[in-house]
């Protein structure tokens, strides 16, 4: 068996390769031609003659290198960009899931085609005709070179990855066998944050399966009814006098009156599963390991999600990081450490004299210390702990801003992580590219409001015609396309990766400039957590007015080229390009603006789960199913007895029996409850069945615990969603006709 499965595996490979090889040979034609090698030869570096006719006939055969397009039909200008929208189609088919040989493959195509369109780029399509059109032609050049080194970079270093669960399984033997079991400081930072929502993560963290573990309340604000809430769970309470340097300070601060030899660090609003510290503590039998960082995964929606009504359809945009560029980035030691979720030793974080207070990522440059130490941090992709997403779009553009804002800091530090000895050229290289990342925001700016300046002012930034952009960008745009989604396993969308960032890049943009020129100008801004939404529409002006502003800009430029046209000297090749450009990106805009629109949010998210139940009220007993349950509420289905529904709710009690699957390996268990509960509405239906909300008021200690265990403490119980891209495409165009913000539909 095994022999013949390998044998499979090499025909498979050759199979790709041979289809890879096809692939590029016909991608490449009419840009390459027969006599290059020829032209090769000719240009030894040591020819006959002069450096002058060595010099002349380089250009001279520069131009005869020059790709051309075929003048003789549309479909010809599209066959490269049909046979790379079918041979990845077919890829996918064959294979769904990518290997690390055929993501090298994909990869290696994508680059020959970057390489293609900016071989025509370059040496044919620039205009330097005239003064104005020499700053845009290299701003726009510059743009696209940061784009495409950012793009390429990722690319090549997600060939590699690393998934450490079969890792896990070996290291958490001795863990629960409690062969090694270190004592462990679970701490819980906290600024702001509501009662209520502290309340939810200590439980949880007091839920975790793990007898050598004190939990710690760190709270910055010296709030009374902090310190009463830590003694009324029995869990530590540590507060200081200031506020200095933020969180880190804060960590720091306590680090003197711990004495785990580990530290499980979660932000107020994280509530690990009880399985958290079996799962991790294991990797730290090895001295060099000095922190293990876990995905940070969320239970509510992010905000542009549920704005555009797209929950089940679009992934949490921070899904790609956590599960796709973290694993990429543990093959090179260079995963980055993100602030919760994390287990670190505590004698590796004395060594880098605590948690670093150079920089707001304090995160980032703890694991930059660690690694430049010759520390392990390790990565394990699994979802161990569940989060709030950012619940208006001012919280997520302000989260975003700060890590952008840290992020670059780490630039103006000394040293920075391109300086720092003990690293090496992987780790550079990744840290680097999280640099690059952020100030991807200038350039995404710039492709929007250059195709309307252009329109307005007769410009020529690229010297092409429309047949050409159609030959030699459209290729490597579809290709971008259809394999971004595959070989990122679901977890991103090309084109909502566009309207996350187009909604983001005017104050982003902002944002770099000011760090480059004033890094340390503003400091540390708690994402606010617990926010009441009200019912009304909150539109985020501060994101919507400058995306107005440049779709209007878009609109004036062809309003006033369709009116004056007669008049213009800009050819109708020029205006074809830049105006299918200005359409994609006002489409893109649309749904920005759509999305900046906040619409009310239900405080306490709400799980789908289907549990055998009774409800009580004084005598009257009735049994059913939950359809749903949150921390605050029900919403239960019963079965209506010959007694009918009672006329008062008073003394109401839900209670649900434990609950054991047939499968526990992979359907969480639950415990036994019984709640009490305020009746709020009920609605009979014609089959002698009733349909009841319920508000959990003032809920005892000790339900409250078995509740909370429930909804976020089972083992395995937050699911991968991974959705096709041919979905998430035609929901940012169902988004722009459907106007859920603005419309009645959304229930």
């Amino acid at each position: 068996m095994g022999s013949a499965k390998s044998i499979w595996q090499r025909l498979e490979r050759c199979l790709f390769g041979a289809a890879a090889i096809a692939t590029l040979l016909v991608l490449l034609k009419h840009n390459l031609p027969s006599h290059l090698i020829q032209s090769i030869t000719q240009l030894s570096p040591f020819p006959s003659g002069s450096f002058q006719s060595w010099q002349a006939s380089l250009v001279h055969q520069w131009q005869r290198w020059k790709p051309t397009t075929p003048a003789n039909s549309l479909q010809a200008l599209l066959l490269p960009s049909l046979i790379a929208a079918v041979s990845l189609l077919c890829f996918k088919i064959l294979q769904p899931k990518p290997t690390s040989f055929t993501r090298t493959l994909f990869t290696l195509v994508g680059v020959a085609l970057m390489l293609r369109y900016w071989f025509w780029r370059l040496g044919y399509t620039l205009n330097f005709d005239a003064p104005l059109s020499t700053v845009f032609c290299l701003l726009l050049v510059l743009a696209e070179g940061i784009c495409a080194i950012s793009a390429l970079g990722s690319n090549l270093l997600n060939i590699f990855r690393v998934e450490r669960s079969n890792e896990a399984d070996i290291c958490a033997h001795a863990v629960i066998t409690k062969i090694y079991q270190p004592s462990v400081d679970v701490i819980i930072p906290t600024y702001n944050e509501p009662t209520d929502i502290l309340r939810r993560t200590v439980v949880g963290c007091q839920a975790i399966d793990y007898d050598n573990k004190k939990v710690y309340l760190l709270d910055d604000q010296r709030r009374p009814e902090i310190r009463a809430l830590a003694q009324e769970l029995g869990c530590g309470y540590r507060d200081r006098p200031n506020n200095d340097h933020a969180k880190a300070g804060n960590i720091n601060h306590a680090l003197p009156s711990l004495q785990g030899e580990l530290l499980a660090v979660f932000d107020a609003d994280y509530v690990p599963s009880a399985n958290f510290l079996q799962r991790t503590v294991g990797f730290f039998q090895s001295l060099q390991v000095a922190l293990i960082q876990t995905p940070q995964n969320f239970f509510n929606d992010d905000p542009i999600t549920a704005n555009l009504g797209l929950q089940g359809v679009v992934n949490n945009e921070q899904n790609y990081f956590f599960r796709y560029l973290q694993p990429s980035r543990d093959a090179f030691n260079a995963v980055i450490c993100c602030g919760s979720c994390f287990v670190i030793r505590r004698s590796a974080l004395d060594d880098i004299g605590g948690i670093p207070t150079d920089s707001i990522a304090e995160d980032m440059f703890t694991s930059i210390r660690l690694q430049a130490l010759g520390y392990e941090i390790k990565y394990l992709n699994e979802p161990l702990s569940a989060g709030m997403s950012a619940e208006d779009t001012s919280s997520y553009a302000n989260q975003r801003l700060r890590w952008g804002r840290g992020t670059l800091q780490l630039l103006f530090c000394n040293p920075n992580p391109l300086t720092t000895p003990g690293l090496n050229w992987g780790q550079r290289f990744y840290h680097s590219m999280s640099f690059l990342y952020w100030i991807n925001a200038v350039p995404r700016l710039i492709f929007l409001i250059l195709p309307p300046f252009c329109i307005l002012f007769e410009l020529m930034p690229i010297k092409a015609s429309f047949e050409e952009v159609l030959y030699f960008f459209l290729p490597l745009y579809i290709y971008n396309l259809l394999s971004f989604s595959w070989l990122t396993q679901g977890w991103r969308s090309l084109f909502w990766s566009d309207v996350y960032e187009v909604m983001l890049c005017v104050p982003m943009a902002r944002m770099v400039f000011q760090a480059l020129t004033n890094p340390f100008g503003q400091g540390f801004k708690v994402t606010p957590k617990g926010l009441d939404n009200g019912q009304q529409l909150r539109p985020n002006w501060g994101l919507i007015l400058p995306l107005l502003f440049i779709l209007g800009l878009m609109g004036f430029a062809l309003g006033e080229y369709a009116v004056n046209a007669p008049w213009k000297a800009m050819g109708l090749e020029t205006v074809w390009i830049n105006g299918s450009w200005t359409l994609y990106n006002a489409i893109m805009i649309g749904a920005a603006i759509l999305a900046a629109i906040d619409v009310p949010q239900r405080r306490h998210p709400r799980f789908n789960q289907s549990l055998s139940c009774s409800l009580k009220i004084g005598n009257w007993v009735a049994k059913g199913q939950t359809l749903n349950l949150s921390e605050a509420g029900a919403h239960l289905y019963l079965k209506l007895p010959e007694s009918g529904f009672p006329q008062s709710g008073e003394g109401c009690q839900l209670l649900i029996p434990a609950q054991i699957p047939q499968d526990i390996t992979t359907q969480p268990c639950w415990p036994a409850l019984q709640i009490p509960a305020d009746l709020r509405w009920g609605r009979k239906t014609p089959d002698r069945t009733v349909q009841v909300g319920l508000q959990f008021n003032q809920v005892p200690l000790n339900p409250y615990r078995t509740l909370i265990e429930g909804l976020f403490c089972q083992p395995g119980q937050w699911p991968d969603v991974k959705v096709p891209e041919y979905r998430t495409a035609w929901a940012l165009l169902t988004s722009l006709w459907r106007l859920y913000p603005l419309t009645g539909s959304r229930g």
